[in-house]
């Protein structure tokens, strides 16, 4: 009987050899060095940002690296030297900045340390209220069907009221794909812009956003006095979508997902409440003082 169990467990071995490959151990794998850092004193570790764009080496002599996605050393940052690892963490979709997270093995304690960048945007040629050139500039990223951009109506006039000479505040758009007439009220948007009314317009189409239509810009355009002709010609223009896809691509550069973005001095503003952005206003301007 045990002959005859072996003689069966042969012949299954050999018919399983014959129909399946013979493994050839892991799976061949293209690598290559995308970059060497070099900071300048010794690593102790390493961690980098949620998108990826910037990389945190923690060093030793109490000396954090911050590096772009160049790989050219963008920041250096005193910490507490007995730190000795590093991770982090951050939610750019729900508008949560990068945090980092400094531990020490010997003094066994954790530092939790905001990073908060700043942008730089472009802002030629965009419409903007206040002096030109006020020590604070607020960027608001916005789009005409959204109804918490219609929000920040209120919350500009009261910024500009406060503060009349020391804050600009410019309008980028940035029409949501998902909403259908973001796009035509940007493009009309710009096209008001482009005879010089594009606030008086701007009110009229947050006045109206429920209701946005083809022949409501018409009627706006009415409204605040556009030479309607030139203002059809205009939005319909090459050039105009140009400007529209500038402005876009200017807020994705800057890690906008969603509208309204705001950035002051090229900080993002994570509240958008009147208290707090005096509160950041006040700081820019105490920064000027000194």
């Amino acid at each position: 009987m045990r002959i005859v169990a072996q003689g069966l467990l042969r012949g299954i071995f050999a018919f399983l050899t014959v129909i399946l490959p013979a493994s050839s151990g892991l799976a061949a794998i293209d690598w290559d060095v995308a970059q060497t850092l070099k900071p300048p004193t010794a690593p102790l570790d390493i961690t980098a940002s949620v998108d990826g764009k910037w990389t945190y080496v923690l060093a030793e002599g109490g000396k954090l690296y911050v590096y772009g996605e160049t790989g050219a050393l963008a920041e250096t940052i005193s910490v507490d030297p007995g730190m000795d690892r590093i991770a982090s963490s951050g939610m750019q979709a729900a508008n949560l900045q990068d945090k980092l997270y400094l531990a020490s093995s010997k003094n066994k304690s954790v530092q939790v340390v905001n990073i908060d960048f700043s942008v730089n945007i472009d802002l030629t040629g965009s419409p903007f209220l206040g002096p030109e050139k006020a020590p604070v500039t607020i960027v608001e990223f916005s789009d005409f069907e959204c109804p918490y951009c219609s929000k920040t109506v209120a919350l500009n006039e009261a910024l500009l009221a406060k503060y009349p000479t020391q804050v600009k505040i410019v309008f980028k758009q940035f029409p949501l794909s998902f909403h259908k007439q973001a796009q035509p009220a940007a493009l009309a948007a710009l096209a008001a812009h482009h005879q010089g009314k594009f606030w008086q317009y701007h009110d009229l189409l947050f006045e109206n956003q429920k209701a946005l239509s083809e022949a409501g810009y018409v009627e706006a355009a009415k409204k605040v006095g556009l030479d309607v002709q030139k203002f059809n010609s205009d939005r319909n223009s090459p050039g105009t979508r140009q400007q529209l896809e500038y402005d876009i691509n200017e807020g994705r550069k800057a890690g906008v997902r969603g509208t309204p973005t705001l950035f002051l001095n090229g900080r993002r503003v994570k509240e958008r409440e009147l208290a707090s952005m005096i509160k950041m206003i006040d700081e820019e301007l105490a920064k000027v003082g000194k």
